[in-house]
């Protein structure tokens, strides 16, 4: 009997040009790749094959689909495992690129349609029936990374986080049959079908379709906010940015730290490192004009990207560096469209997404009972003030061993009547804020979840406030959780977007656990903003 011939599948990664009418010059890297041979195949306007230039080794299997044709001879690979191609394809007057091998080499990644893979994968994959996810942040700090499953499952077993994480690629089963089996999709448009490259033209017609068309329901979430990945409209908006920066008003602007920091080994923020430099004990965003200003520098994304903010220890050397650019947050309007500047990174920003996170924000009440000016240069100073009252008493630094992400928990700064939970920040930076409402959220919970923590905060309760037994499971509704933050800014509406959606979920939890969450802003000594250091002499 003879052997059964096994089918061969060929894996397609299919790219988009932004424009139709782009030459492939343009498209492709074309120095590095040999002359272009012109292919008929049924269905397509005008199709050129580029093969990457390579030293001769041998020749990989793929290259089988090409050498069938009377056009191309399979000296034209060369003998190269690492060789590659691009074919460029016209079609419904648009402009299709697909790589093989190591041909993705040959791509000007600035003339092709971010996220067309994703889209068409998102309409196009069965969404109970997912393997694979990248996905990145932007709670505290930005972080990238990868879930997959043995099995199919939908993309909230992934552990996707719609509100706090940005998805850029999907593998999944496919529901669409000329697709094949499974598909992939970020930039690129990744799928492995049998079909030869006459039927190539059914592929690209249906992926153009899916591509335009709505998400499904369960997948909108995806366009609440996007990370603009495209050089020409990050270029635009940064041209935007510095025209605004320019403006009469820089409400929408704060300059802070794009990390967390250890605010105890540090004497405060230069620009420079001369001795003489004024050292700022928080970083505002007129300390930076002023320094650009006495160093005769534009206000330019240029100059941002080249002036240092620098932590300065208690010896005045520096523990770290970032590019001012790398500080500057910003929120603007452009085009009906809101975008967010945070991290060095542009993100687009659904305008019926911030309405929803606003919504509510609103019912979130404002704490009645005044808090001291804050005037201190560090916030272990401004809480050992307020324990003067005998109304407070000091958690500050009391940290408790939890295990986990959170291994030194915090349960608050203060508390205030034996009842009041009180979190106190001076407002320096999106991910500062963003840091305190989640340890909030997570110390709150693990008092009324977790018996052993009870025990442990027990231990550093003054007498006053020591739980009778720390076994039973506290009331929450008989406590009250307080955001004060030392700012000048109206709260919550004036809190950056992303410290937003952070304070919308820590509200959701804690409201649900029943407990009272209230939120208030401090006033700041208007001397602490021009407060300066020099380094000794």
């Amino acid at each position: 009997m003879p052997k059964k011939t096994r089918e061969r599948k060929e894996k397609l990664s299919i790219y988009l040009a932004k424009n139709g009418k782009s030459d492939d010059l343009e498209l492709l890297k074309l120095e590095n790749a040999k002359p272009a041979i012109s292919l008929e195949i049924q269905g397509i306007e005008k199709a050129n094959l580029y093969i990457k230039k390579e030293p001769p080794i041998h020749s990989p299997p793929w290259t089988q689909i090409f050498i069938s044709r009377q056009e191309i001879s399979a000296d034209d690979f060369g003998n190269s495992s690492s060789v590659g191609a691009a074919l460029v394809i016209s079609i419904s007057q648009q402009k299709f690129i697909i790589t093989f091998g190591t041909g993705f080499h040959l791509l000007n990644e600035e003339t092709i349609e971010r996220d067309f893979g994703l889209r068409v994968t998102l309409n196009s994959v069965d969404p109970d029936k997912l393997r694979s996810l990248d996905k990145s942040s932007y709670d505290h700090n930005p972080l990238n990374s990868r879930t997959q499953s043995t099995k199919e499952v939908d993309i909230f077993d992934l552990r996707m986080d719609s509100e706090i994480e940005i998805l850029s690629t999907v593998t999944g089963s496919s529901t669409v049959e000329i697709f094949g089996s499974h598909i992939t999709g970020r930039d690129a448009f990744t799928v492995i079908t049998p079909l030869d490259l006459d039927h190539l033209s059914l592929i690209l017609q249906e992926a153009l379709i899916r591509y335009k068309q709505k998400l499904p329901e369960i997948f909108e979430w995806v366009e609440n906010i996007n990370r603009v990945r495209d050089i020409d409209d990050v270029e635009i908006l940064d041209i935007e940015l510095e025209a605004l920066l320019n403006g009469p008003s820089l409400d929408n602007f704060w300059l802070g730290e794009p990390e967390i920091v250890d605010w105890e080994t540090q004497i405060g923020y230069s620009f420079d490192l001369y001795p003489r430099t004024e050292r700022h004990v928080v970083l505002e965003l007129k300390h930076l004009l002023d320094h650009l200003k006495s160093k005769s520098l534009p206000l330019s994304i240029d100059s941002l990207k080249h002036t240092q903010v620098h932590i300065n220890d208690n010896l005045y050397k520096p523990v770290k560096s970032w590019p001012a650019y790398k500080c500057l947050y910003a929120e603007i309007s452009y085009s009906g469209e809101s975008y967010i500047l945070r991290n060095a990174t542009w993100y687009k920003v659904n305008a019926s997404f911030v309405k929803t996170i606003d919504n509510h924000l609103s019912s979130l009440s404002i704490y009645s009972d005044p808090l001291p000016r804050y005037e201190e240069d560090r916030e272990e100073d401004y809480n050992l003030k307020l324990v003067s009252d005998p109304a407070f008493e000091l958690l500050d630094k009391k940290n408790i061993k939890i295990g986990g992400a959170y291994d030194k928990l915090e349960f608050c700064d203060v508390i205030k009547n034996g009842k009041e939970l009180i979190h106190i920040k001076y407002y320096r930076s999106s991910s500062t804020l963003s840091h305190l409402f989640s340890q909030g959220c997570v110390s709150a919970e693990a008092f009324v979840r977790d018996a052993d923590f009870r025990k442990k905060l027990n231990s550093k309760l003054p007498n006053s406030i020591k739980l009778a037994d720390p076994e039973p499971r506290p009331d929450p509704s008989t406590y009250k959780i307080v955001y004060a933050i030392a700012t000048t800014k109206k709260l919550p509406l004036e809190l950056p977007f992303f410290s937003k959606v952070t304070l919308k979920n820590a509200l959701k939890i804690l409201k649900g656990l029943n407990y009272k969450v209230e939120i208030v802003a401090i006033d700041v000594d208007p001397n602490l903003l021009i407060k300066k250091k020099c380094k000794p002499r």
